[in-house]
């Protein structure tokens, strides 16, 4: 992807948390949330806490209502690949 190692310097700079780490962007570029919760970098969602931060970060950025979040969240506390 051209121009993605220099986006994700600019937008990450020197905060912590591992791969992947997510940024969810409004219309201006101004950062609203990031994968990075109460208990560190959410990166792909597991445990509880990890899964609560993550339909947070959907929750805040979207117009997603309650049923489509639990779902969301009953897809991710269900996985196979856990």
């Amino acid at each position: 992807m051209e121009g993605g190692q220099v986006m994700f310097d600019q937008i990450k700079g020197g905060r912590s948390g591992g791969m992947p780490w997510m940024v969810i962007l409004d219309g201006d570029g101004k950062e609203m949330i990031t994968s990075v919760g109460p208990e560190g970098n959410v990166g792909c969602p597991v445990q509880p806490a990890e899964i609560d931060h993550f339909v947070t970060m959907i929750q805040s950025s979207s117009s997603s209502d309650e049923q489509r979040l639990e779902k969301i969240r009953v897809a991710l506390t269900n996985r196979k690949d856990k």
